[in-house]
This record gives structure tokens, sequence and C-alpha cells, in this order.
């Protein structure tokens, strides 16, 4: 397995991924080890440990300020070095690549030997540069940076024996950028939920006690966990909150994540007068999710750009919570199946006030199950066939 992090080390949704398949093929039998980046330079934890039943080896990030294409070289180069070295112990019969430069640093280690590659495409390399951008138009330096993100993709497509994406929206990418790269290895198998963490509660206002005083309110609960980024139109679901509070509508939107624009989404908030409305909760503990999930009423996606698969879509239905989603990436694929009355076009402030104007209203109801939607999802099912696809193919 090559991923950029182990899921304890580092939250991110591709990490997680990775690193519970690692765990569910060690519980399966079989010999896996986990090659990853330490979380930071000043790392003091183990380089190599075995964690349920999974051979984690790190190596450490450099300490050195570095440049995009520097930055580029060291993760190859420390990724081959650990790779080679595990082939020397125990020859490698697959390796599942989950991040672009751990990927195409095992590849190229293995590529002389009868291994079989797949690449774990969670979101296009170029694209998670370019969200990154604080503004709509990314700088010079970030549009070469994604140029060489791009050549890692198709070079990764060209090794690899599969080509595994997370959704049809990503292989629909991957196939229109890297055509002669991916050819006939595209495969789509989404992620999972874990139907047993996620469920829904019997009483959602006893669950709002319970999580503190902002979720103690009399009046429907919107809810969003987000990071506070550019492409997750938070800013869109402050102007719909905006616009439903000029219509005398009695609601409270909140709002979990950190990120860089924590203080400009504040002041939105606060010059558009809605501090008892909308509210920011901040990085929330793992542990409380779950919960808040379930104590909401309904559960906002306003992402703009880049949502490669949706887990959150899942994580809500599991718990019987509606989505208003936004009409974009490979939201739809999963936000649709309650109907098309709940999508609103992304950026759109008047659509989303109006489906969430809806839902207060009670004209906007779930039709269908949602928790069955989810249990399709369910994560051993998932993980079942995610090995089958990567024990086969090898």
């Amino acid at each position: 397995m090559a991923c950029h992090a182990w899921y304890q080390d580092t939250l991110g949704g591709s990490f997680r991924l990775a690193s519970e398949f690692a765990e569910h093929l060690a519980e399966q039998g079989h010999r896996v080890s986990y090659v990853c980046c330490a979380k930071d330079p000043g790392y003091d934890g183990p380089l190599r440990e075995t964690v349920q039943g999974v051979d984690v080896v790190r190596y450490r990030p450099s300490a050195k300020p570095m440049g995009g294409l520097a930055r580029l070289r060291f993760h190859l180069r420390e990724s081959r070095k650990l790779v080679t070295m595990l082939n020397r112990e125990c020859p490698v019969q697959a390796v599942s690549g989950h991040s672009p430069l751990q990927a195409l640093g095992a590849m190229q280690s293995l590529k002389h030997e009868s291994v079989h590659a797949n690449y774990t495409v969670h979101s296009p390399f170029d694209d998670e540069l370019l969200s990154n951008s604080a503004g709509d138009r990314p700088g010079l330096t970030q549009r070469i940076a994604s140029l060489m993100a791009r050549r890692v993709d198709r070079r990764n497509c060209r090794l690899a024996d599969q080509v595994q994406c997370d959704s049809r929206y990503t292989l629909s990418l991957m196939t229109q950028r890297h055509r002669r790269a991916v050819g006939d290895k595209g495969l789509v198998a989404p992620g999972w939920v874990e139907s047993t963490r996620f469920v829904p509660v019997e009483n959602r206002l006893a669950t709002r006690m319970a999580l503190g005083e902002h979720w103690q309110v009399d009046c429907p609960v919107f809810f969003t966990l987000r990071r506070l980024q550019n492409r997750m139109g938070l800013e869109t679901l402050v102007d719909a909150c905006q616009l439903l509070s000029q219509r005398g509508l009695k609601f409270r939107t909140l709002i979990g994540g950190g990120g860089p624009l924590r203080e400009s989404l504040q002041e939105r908030i606060q010059s558009a007068g809605l501090q008892e409305s909308v509210i920011l909760l901040g990085r929330l503990p793992e542990e409380l999710l779950a919960g808040c999930y379930a104590a909401a009423d309904c559960f906002v996606l306003p992402t703009k750009a880049l949502e490669c698969f949706g887990l959150i879509v899942l994580e809500a239905f599991a718990c019987r919570t509606p989505v208003i989603a936004s009409n974009v990436a490979a939201i739809p694929e999963l936000a649709e199946r309650q109907g098309q009355e709940w999508m609103f076009e992304p950026g759109d402030e008047k659509q989303l006030a109006d489906r969430m104007q809806g839902f207060l209203e009670q004209r906007l109801k779930p039709s269908v199950d949602l928790r069955a939607i989810a249990m399709e999802y369910d994560k051993p099912k998932v993980l079942k066939e995610w090995e089958r696809i990567l024990i086969n193919g090898a």
C-alpha cells in the first residue's frame, strides 16, 4: 500500500480509505506493508510499527524548505527506497497506490518485477492542487504545479494494470485527460460508510442536548461539515441563510470544520446579521461526528467543485438525515437518489435558499429510505469488493 499518510497520523478521506483497506487485507490473512510519509520532520513516533496487523513504514518529510519540483522528487525517492527495501524482505505481489507521488515511487521501484499495480484515484492530482487556490484564479506557480501533477497522474496510469476510481465522475475525468494511459484499465469502485457508527436516533432533540449549547434550539437545524476553503461553497450557504432570514424563517445552520476562510466567513455572517442563525463550530472531534449527522434535521452540501465521491452524503443517509446538495462533480451520483428536487446549481444562493425553505415548510420531504441507500455502500461489503479487485488482478 502506498499513500501519503497513515490515517491515525493525518486527517484525510483518502488516507482513511487506504488505511482501513490495509487493515481489512491484514484481517483476511494477507501480509500488508503500508508506505507513507510521517506527519512532520519533528515526528517522534516509530518509523516502523505494526498497527492492526499492518506493517506501517514511514519516511520523514524533509526539514528543509523545498520548491514544488524538489518536493516531488523527494517523495518519489523516499517511497522508492522503502518499497525496494520491503521487496527484498519479501517479494511484493501487488501494489495498491492511493496518493500520486507515493504510488509512483512504489510502481517505479517495482516496474521490472512481476507485480500487479492498482492505482486508486480519489481525485485527480492536478484538480486537488488547484482546489487549494485562495481565489477562483490560481497563480502561475500553482498552474505550473498543476501541470506537473497531471503528468504524475498520467505516468501512474501508464504503469498501473488497473485504474480504480471512487465514482463515474472521477473515471470520466481521468479518461478524458489521460485517454491513452487509462485505456481499458479504468473501473469504478466507490468508497464505503460505517453503518454501525452512523445510525439514526429515536429523538433528535435529546441528541442535540448532549452536543452542547449551539445545538440546543427549538427550531430546525441545518448542518454541514466542510473544510473552510474556497471550493466548498460555504459563502453560498451563508448568503442563502441571509435570504431565509429576510423571508422571516426560523432556523439554525451549524458549520463544522476548520480552514483558511474562517475569518472571512465569520465577517460575512456578522455583516449579514446572522450571528444567532449561522454558527461556525470549528473542527469537530471525530467521536462527535455521527451524533451531529443524526441530530441535524437536514444536511447541506454546497460544494462548488471537486467532490469525487460524496462520503458525507452516505454518512447523512445512514443517519436518515436528508441532504440538500449542489449539482456538481460526483455529488449527484448519490444525492440525486432522493430526487432531483433536493439539488441546486452550485453557487446559486437563491436556489439553495428555496430548497432550504421548502424543507422548513415541509414541502420537501424524503420519499425514499435513505438508510437503505447507505447500506448498499456498507463498509464490510465494499471492502470485500476492493479486495476482490486487487487480489484477483494480482
